[in-house]
Formats: C-alpha cells, sequence, structure tokens
C-alpha cells in the first residue's frame, strides 16, 4: 500500500513525541498484523484530542466506563462523545462514571448489522463470587466486559458454562445512530465488542461515507475475518498500527 509521505511524517513527528512507532502496511502479509508497540492509547487519544484532531467520538461497547477502558481519561469536556452499552447494570455504572461529563450520550442498546432484538450473553452477577475466591480478588469488573454475541468467547475466558445467562437486548445500526445524533461528523470510532468488532467494522465501512479514526480489538477475531476486514480497511486509503490488543486504523489523508 502507498503511503502519503507527508502525513506518514506528521504522524511520525506525533507518534516518536510519545516514544511510538508506525510500521508500513506490507507487514501485514507476514504477520497478520502489524508488530507490538509499546503505547499508551489514552495518551495517543488525549494528544489527538488536545491538537483539535478529534471532536467528536463514538464508542460501540462502552461497558462501564471504567473497566479496561482508555476513553474517560483522554476526552475532555468539549469532546461530543456516544457511548453505547447494551448491558444494562453495565450501562449504569457508565452513566455514574460519566456524571460529571455534560457533553457525552448514552444509548442502552447493541449496534448490529439490522435494528430489532438478539442475545447477548455474559457472566450472571449471582456467581460473582465464585471468581472472586477464585482469582483472590474482590474486582470482577472485568467480567462485565466479557459480554458477547457469542456464548462460547465467555467459555474461552474462562467462565463456567453454567454461570453464562443470556438477555434479549435491542439492537440499532450505525446508520440510525449517525441520523439520530447527527454524527455525520465523527473523528473516532472506538469498537469493543468482544469478537464481533470485524463485523461492526464491515458494516461501518459499507454502510458510512464517514471515514474516522478507528480503534477496535483484534485478538478475538478469526485469522480470515482479521484479513477480510484489514482488506476492506485497505481499500478504503486507511494505514494502520497496533496498539497492544487494538489495532489503530487511520486514513492517509487524515493530517
Amino acid at each position: 500500500m502507498s503511503h502519503d509521505l507527508k502525513a506518514d511524517k506528521f504522524l511520525k513527528k506525533i507518534l516518536g513525541s510519545l516514544g511510538y512507532k508506525i510500521f508500513p502496511k506490507n507487514t501485514v502479509k507476514t504477520e497478520r498484523f502489524i508488530e507490538s508497540l509499546s503505547v499508551n492509547c489514552a495518551d495517543l487519544i488525549k494528544l489527538l484530542i488536545d491538537k483539535k484532531k478529534i471532536n467528536n467520538v463514538m464508542q460501540v461497547g462502552a461497558n462501564d466506563g471504567k473497566s479496561d477502558d482508555f476513553l474517560r481519561s483522554s476526552i475532555n469536556k468539549d469532546t461530543k462523545v456516544l457511548l453505547i452499552e447494551p448491558i444494562e447494570s453495565a450501562f449504569l455504572d457508565l452513566k455514574n462514571n460519566y456524571s460529571d461529563f455534560t457533553n457525552v450520550e448514552f444509548i442502552n442498546k447493541a449496534i448490529d448489522i439490522e435494528k430489532g432484538k438478539k442475545k447477548i450473553y455474559s457472566v450472571n452477577p449471582t456467581h460473582y463470587d465464585y471468581y472472586k475466591k477464585k482469582y483472590n480478588s474482590e474486582d470482577v469488573n472485568w467480567l462485565t466486559v466479557l459480554a458477547s454475541f457469542d456464548e462460547s468467547h465467555l467459555i474461552n475466558h474462562g467462565v463456567k458454562p453454567n454461570h453464562i445467562h443470556s438477555t434479549d437486548v435491542d439492537c440499532t445500526t450505525f446508520k440510525d445512530l449517525i441520523e439520530q445524533y447527527n454524527f455525520n461528523k465523527l473523528d473516532l470510532l472506538i469498537i469493543d465488542t468482544e469478537g464481533y468488532d470485524n463485523v461492526l467494522v464491515k458494516n461501518f465501512i459499507e454502510n458510512t461515507k464517514i471515514r474516522p479514526l478507528i480503534i477496535f480489538e483484534w485478538i478475538h477475531m478469526k485469522k480470515d475475518d482479521a484479513k477480510n476486514v484489514i482488506e476492506l480497511l485497505e481499500a478504503n486509503n486507511y494505514k494502520f498500527f497496533k496498539l497492544n490488543k487494538d489495532l489503530i486504523c487511520i486514513q492517509n489523508n487524515y493530517f
């Protein structure tokens, strides 16, 4: 993939100030993804917000806004933010953790390729004590992060099948949300849906004309799914670098 040298130079300058390094896209062909970087995602997003490159943010799978989350510490009170979380208990915590922000909208739904109802699987809170004892920790907020449309995702993370319960959640689409909340100017899209990210990235690219900076979780993807979504993003003028478990996707003309 060809690179815009000016954009590369500017991006390298910004990332270099934080100790980051950008890798060429062709490493994907040999490694599936770009090499891992010693990067703090919160610092990167905060830097771009401070430089007014990010003003409008949508986060899909916002959870409680605290557990395994980098967004809350990165935004300021001028950033327009839309947070989407389908699990009721996590959603209530999310609103509470963002209670000091007046520039944030909350959506208690899931994002899918079409509107309707869909089963989402999560750990039944009545079994939290089991994991407190198992991991010798009172902090089990990470269990809410595992909520997924795929029941096997939880089992693969060590959750006992009889500890899992399902909930029918309301689903909306990117297209409807963008129209409803006037998000035609979107600078950052964060997706963390525990194994469903590739489906939503594909749906977003194919059904909107917006091309924001995109951050999504790659580590739970199958190789073919990862390859397909990378190729789709590449065809839409994106370059990539990896921040731990997340893939940062940025357009060549972003800067």
